[in-house]
């Protein structure tokens, strides 16, 4: 199999964040032993892929071993971009129609796999709750540092319910201007509900006005800000 392209981020707020986020994440494992996390939105359209695959790229970056898989097995391949190379994945492997070294694949990034769905399913629910799903989770565990389950939002199906009851940990992706606050509280609840681990939310679509007003000092080292600061305190020691 040729290797999957992996759009890169050159965006320098976009992968401040994220660095955040790989920091946040690191601090887990390394304190917890966390390696598994489900990445969902609270409702369609959050924008959970995009978040899933930069995070992912983010946390091979720093030199992690790291896995990502499309969890999401009732989307059409049509729809995601990383699929248009790939159609055989996570459910051929459920489905005993490939072994799991044929459903994984190198990307063009450094440290980074990737698991396609595969062959789309009307209702995943029961292959997720296989023996097979159980195998695989242990599998990858071996395998790699971290791994990066993206799955459909948890509104929408029972999917992301399901792998967030074993895995290490979930995050919940919301979008400014798209979700509503009862539908993330909703979120956070269903999850509670079977004792998933929540460790937070990633809030998409944030505009740069929003991001600055919150992250006051996110660009002080690459703008040199501190050299301005230098200079007005020689000045003052000066008068």
């Amino acid at each position: 199999m040729g290797k999957l392209e992996i759009y890169k981020n050159d965006s320098f707020v976009l992968n401040d964040a994220f660095d955040q986020a790989v920091m946040n994440l690191h601090i887990l494992k390394k304190q917890n032993g966390y390696k598994s996390f489900v990445i969902c939105g609270c409702e369609t359209g959050d924008g959970t892929t995009t978040v899933a695959i930069n995070l992912a790229a983010a946390l091979a970056g720093s030199g992690w071993n790291t896995v990502l898989i499309d969890g999401d097995m009732r989307k059409k391949n049509d729809y995601k971009r990383l699929n248009e190379n790939a159609s055989q994945g996570l459910s051929d492997y459920l489905m005993d129609r490939l072994l799991f070294e044929e459903i994984i694949y190198d990307t063009t990034t450094e440290n980074l796999s990737y698991i396609p769905c595969g062959e789309l399913i009307d209702n995943p629910v029961r292959l997720l709750c296989s023996g097979k799903m159980n195998k695989i989770r242990e599998d990858l565990a071996k395998k790699f540092d971290f791994i990066i389950f993206d799955m459909p939002a948890i509104n929408a199906a029972m999917d992301a319910k399901v792998m967030a009851t074993d895995a290490d940990a979930t995050i919940l992706v919301s979008s400014i201007g798209h979700t509503y606050k009862k539908s993330l509280l909703d979120a956070a609840n269903t999850l509670k509900e079977v004792n998933a681990n929540l460790i937070g939310t990633i809030i998409n679509k944030t505009d740069m006005e929003q991001y600055v007003a919150s992250h006051e000092e996110y660009d002080y080292f690459q703008n040199e800000r501190y050299i301005n600061k230098l200079t007005k305190k020689k000045r003052a020691k000066r008068k």
